[in-house]
């Protein structure tokens, strides 16, 4: 049976994957692919925030320190 073998990566190349691999997480690759969803949902999280209720102002204070955990 044939198989598929797969060479290890030299240092260089294992080096140059991680860093592709990792510029394309995170909140600002989000950001960056999907800059109309993000300013949407920024909008209705702010909206959120201005109302006056107990509930919605506990909700605003959970989407505010979710977002900044994912931030940092």
């Amino acid at each position: 049976m044939d198989r598929n073998t797969v060479k290890p990566l030299t240092p260089e190349q294992a080096k140059a994957r991680l860093h592709s691999v990792a510029s394309n997480m995170g909140p600002a690759a989000f950001i960056r692919k999907n800059p109309r969803e993000t300013v949407g949902m920024a909008f209705v999280a702010g909206m959120l925030a201005g109302k006056s209720s107990r509930a919605n102002e506990a909700l605003a204070n959970t989407l505010v320190s979710l977002l900044l955990n994912t931030i940092r």
